[in-house]
This record gives C-alpha cells, structure tokens and sequence, in this order.
C-alpha cells in the first residue's frame, strides 16, 4: 500500500498541472503528503525515560510504587528486597501505558527495602531505573497480605517417596498435608527454613498407593496460603535402584552459545534429582576448583563459572548424587577452551551488564556511578549507556565508586561555556584537542562533549 501511495505522489508532483499550481496550494498539497508519509512510516521506538517515580501509601505490609515512562507506552517489573544486592522479590505491572502504580507487599516495620523498575516498551527493549529506597519505619502494622505461590509441582515419585518442589513471592515457612484421601490428609511434613524456594522429601510411603497433598505456606508476619492439590501416585514397582544418569551436557567443547573469555554457562540433565558440583582446573586430573552447581535437588542443572583466563583450556568433571536411592555418579574428564579476551571498550564509555549498575570505564577500570542525581550532574545522557556482556564488564577492575560530581573520570570530553575547546580528560589532566582533524582522528564522538562548570578545574596536559 505505501509502494503505490508513493507512487501517485511521485506521478503527482512531476505533472504539468502541479507544475502550474499557486504556491501557496503548492504547501499545503506538500504539507497534505507529509502528514501521510509520517501516518505510513514505520514508527522509531525513542529511548525509555524513567519520570517521577514515588513510593507512597507505607501501611499494613504494603507500599505502592508510581512511576511515569514519558512518551513512552511500556509494561513494568519493580524488583525489591531488603538489600540492594539481592532484589530477591518482584511484581509485575503488565498494562502498557505511559503511567504506572503497583502495591509491593509483604513488607515489615522498621525496615529498609531497596527497589528498582525495569520498564519493557512495545518492542521489547528494556531499561533499567536506578536503585532506589524506602523505609518503614512509619508503618504501624506488619505485613497483612497473604503470600502467593509461584510453581508447585511434583518433582519425582519412587514406589515409597515423593520429591515437592514449590516457590513462594516472599520469605515463607510450610508444612505439607498429605493422605490417601483428599478429606483425611492427616499426616504432615514440614519443610525447612524460611524461603521463596523450597523443596521436601516425604519417604515411607506405601507403593501403589495414589496420595493427596497440599502445601501450607506461612510469611514472617504468619499470614498462611494453602497451596493447590497435588496427587501422587506412588509406583508398585519394589526392585533394584535405578542408576543415576547424566546426560545433555552442554559444552561438550567450543561453544558460541555458552563460552565467554572469562565465563561459560554449563548445563546438564540427571535422570533422577539430585544435587551436584563440579571440579576443574587448566591441568589434566588435577582439579583446584570444586563449586556447588544445584543447591537444591533437581534434574535440570545449571550454573555459571566466572573468572576464567582467556584462550585457555580448562578440564573439569561433574559429581552428581541423588537423595532416593543414595546413589552417585562421576563423568569422565572433560575440557573447554575459553574464547580470547574481548575488545577493549574505548575510555568514558557508559555502560552497563545485566544488573542495575551503571558504570564509566577508564582505562582497565570501571567506575560505578552510584545515583541518578550524580549521572545527571556529570552531564551523561541515558541514551548513552551501552549494555554489555558481564563477562566483558568482568574484565575490568572496580574502581572508586562516583559519588559526587566534582570531576570527570578519564576518557571524558570536556569544554567550558563561551568556549570552543575541547579537552580529554587523561590521567586527571585535561588536554586540548586541537583540531576537528585530530578529534575525527581519535574516534571520538561530537554529541558525547560535556560542557561542565568553570569550578571544575584539572590540570593542563599535552595538545593531542
């Protein structure tokens, strides 16, 4: 449809009889064409600005969470817990609109917690807000909300054991309810711990026999949820133990998918759950590292390993054991080779990996920038963050934390008001860069100049 309207206004334009059109019918036939063009125009998605955000209404164990996307129709997740390491919680607000408010529960008195939003616009692109926080110490009453479930299921059955595995949205206790009848669950277990993850093991079971079961999640403020019902049916079959297997081992060797120059993500299946680890090292059968990889009983596994050396190859073997049948199982030795360390990113690049943190890296250095009010002030622009791969993010130190705005890191292009120099900022000295020549030269970028305050002061270094 938009090939033929472009079309008739091409045929349009170069006939005689527009041609002789008054100019002034002239501009509004063009202006008429241009509103058209920008209706059939596929639309450019701007980049997502977070605007007032507010945490108001602290009462009974909830808060609500306002923010604005101007411009910007998106769909929303606040992830919150009570340490801004561990964004352990989160709740969803899945309308698209360019106005947004949800109630977080489960919150305590006295307490501080720390949140941050990840707004998602049409297209799926996805930005991060700032960390931010809240206090309770305001509220007058504990928690009041009921917790909810996330997963339950039954992980695996034996002809006299049943596996449970369950989630929770905070911090619960449980005991499950469980019988051969859906009205007589009169015998109980309880589960360990206060979590949002869970996983129990109910033995002396009878075999061929079906079970009824059903959680009981309590939170810290001792509201309880009963779970939904789950069935067991339990096997007849009384014989030799099953063999624990691993299978679907993921790298076997060079992998785009899962090898990094300094991390690979390993993955792997067992036939029954069971927790597991690895032990590896760059020797043959000689193993200095050994790491959980399934804390948790399960058959699914996974788990990163970080702080590998470059273009180097790593021998390892899995050691899993499973809870059933007490068995236990160890791969042969097997080997991965870490790709080469990635390209440097250039000096006073503002970037970012899959956590909420926003950094300027300078020379082998990455330097946390620990507000929105400091980003700001340094004159960065949020269209500038640049999201990158952990592992290359890992490849640089941490350096000082930014907390104020008083000077540039190196690698930042700087000028002063009513003047057109530019400078780079290197080793805390400013130098002049004298000429577009020489900046075109360098591969900088012209929109990336910050002008900053004639207070800010630097020492003068060589032209460049």
């Amino acid at each position: 449809m938009l090939d033929n309207f472009g079309k008739m206004c091409n045929s349009v334009m170069i006939s005689h009889k527009f041609i002789k059109m008054k100019n002034w019918i002239k501009v509004i036939f063009i202006g008429f064409i241009v509103l058209i063009s920008i209706a059939y125009a596929p639309q450019t998605l701007a980049s997502i600005l977070f605007g007032n955000i507010q945490v108001s209404e602290i009462e009974d164990g909830k808060a609500k969470v306002k923010w604005s996307t101007p411009g910007q129709y998106t769909r929303g997740v606040v992830y919150f817990g009570e340490s801004s390491d561990n964004l352990n919680r989160n709740t969803g607000y899945s309308l698209n609109s360019y106005y947004h408010e949800v109630f977080i529960s489960g919150l305590l008195k006295k307490k501080t917690y720390y949140f941050k939003i990840v707004a998602i616009d049409v297209a799926g692109n996805e930005k991060e807000s700032f960390i931010q926080s809240f206090s309770t110490n305001s509220m007058k009453r504990d928690d009041l909300i009921k917790p909810q479930f996330g997963e339950q299921k039954i992980m695996q059955i034996t002809n006299n054991a049943v596996a449970i595995y369950w989630t929770t949205d905070e911090e619960t206790s449980a005991i499950i309810r469980y019988g051969t009848e859906e009205e007589g669950m009169n015998k109980t277990a309880k589960a360990s711990g206060i979590l949002t993850e869970h996983e129990l093991f109910i033995y002396k079971l009878k075999p061929g026999e079906k079970y009824h079961l059903k959680i009981i999640a309590k939170d810290r403020a001792g509201n309880e949820t009963n779970g939904k019902l789950l069935i067991a049916n339990t096997s007849d079959y009384i014989g030799v133990a099953s063999n624990l297997i691993i299978s679907n081992i993921n790298p076997l060797s060079f992998d785009e998918e899962y090898i990094f120059s300094r991390r690979i993500t390993l993955k792997f299946k067992t036939n029954l759950v069971a927790k597991a680890f690895i032990q590896y090292g760059t020797t043959p059968r000689r193993y200095n590292k050994k790491i959980i990889i399934s804390k948790s009983r399960k058959k699914e596994h996974e788990i990163s390993l970080s702080g590998l050396e470059p273009n180097t190859t790593y021998h390892y073997r899995i050691i899993a054991y499973d809870s059933f049948f007490k068995k236990k199982i160890i791969t042969p030795e097997m080997t991965f080779v870490t790709k080469s360390l990635a390209k440097k990113i250039s000096n006073g690049s503002v970037v970012k990996g899959s956590g909420y943190k926003v950094y300027v890296i300078s020379g082998n250095e990455k330097f946390w920038i620990e507000t929105a009010d400091v980003f700001s002030k340094l004159g960065y622009k949020w269209e500038w963050i640049q999201t990158i791969d952990d592992v290359f993010l890992k490849e640089y130190k941490e350096g000082k934390s930014l907390k104020n705005y008083r000077t540039h890191p190196d690698g930042a292009l700087i000028k002063y008001p009513n003047s057109n120099t530019v400078y780079l900022i290197e080793n805390r000295k400013k130098r002049p860069i004298s000429s577009a020549e020489s900046f075109v030269r360098n591969g900088f970028s012209w929109d990336r100049i910050i002008t900053i305050s004639t207070r800010e002061r630097y020492r003068n270094g060589l032209y460049l």
